[in-house]
């Protein structure tokens, strides 16, 4: 109970009722219209995973990895190629590497220190973005997927995305929050076509929200741990 108590010693009022009404209203929405026990499961364990990301906690891993096996599962049943490959060939061998890579760069609250990207490094990361999404598209159509351009653009994002979040930077978020727009756009187009898509709709949504406070966090995580460095240095 002890270890508990410490680990939500830092969160503020704010992080913990989002983390609470986050999963409620989700579960809440998924049991009225009925939709399946892995997506709920699925849905829950993303929102659990990205508010302790946006917190800046190792621990999103976990979770993030239980995400990702049932949300690879939920694809391929909705023929969406594009994030079943994703899902199960990069982000959980990366939510691994994260998990290591994060537990070595902690500061002394325990969050993760973060980092930023040059004006250069984020013109590499948009530039990639769009050869990416390009290329993948015209391969998802020759295997017959579905909504090509929006499963192509998704799973190319995540993986530039993901890539910034294991190196701690806090661009990420920019990326997290587009791919989020996206998702909602295409499960949205799926409702009433995917006994899914209402709990798969909500989550992305939450997501949403979650990656605005992300950034805003991570913008903030990096300038305190930078005041705290520079502060370290003066005194030695």
């Amino acid at each position: 109970m002890q270890t508990l108590k410490n680990y939500f010693n830092t969160w503020t009022k704010f992080e913990l009722s989002w983390l609470v009404c986050s999963n409620v209203i989700m579960l809440g929405v998924g049991i009225v219209t009925r939709d399946p026990i892995l997506a709920l499961i699925s849905g829950s364990a993303g929102v659990i995973s990205v508010v302790l990301c946006a917190k800046g906690r190792v621990s999103n891993y976990v979770f993030a990895t239980l995400n990702s096996v049932l949300y690879a599962y939920i694809c391929y049943q909705n023929h969406l190629f594009g994030g079943m490959t994703l899902h199960l060939l990069y982000y959980i061998p990366m939510n691994v590497i994260g998990f290591i890579a994060w537990n070595k760069r902690k500061d002394a609250q325990g969050d993760v220190k973060a980092l930023r990207l040059s004006k250069k490094g984020f013109t590499m990361v948009v530039a990639g973005l769009l050869i990416g999404t390009l290329g993948y598209t015209f391969f998802l159509q020759a295997i017959g997927g579905k909504l090509s351009l929006l499963d192509a653009y998704i799973a190319i994002n995540t993986i530039i995305a993901t890539y910034l979040t294991v190196s701690r930077y806090a661009e990420q978020w920019v990326l997290w929050l587009a791919g989020d727009v996206v998702n909602i756009i295409m499960w949205s187009l799926l409702i009433g076509k995917s006994p899914q898509a209402a709990t798969m709709l909500i989550m992305w949504s939450a997501y949403l929200i979650n990656s605005s406070y992300g950034l805003y966090n991570w913008i903030r995580l990096n300038k305190k741990q930078a005041g705290e460095s520079q502060k370290i240095a003066i005194e030695k």
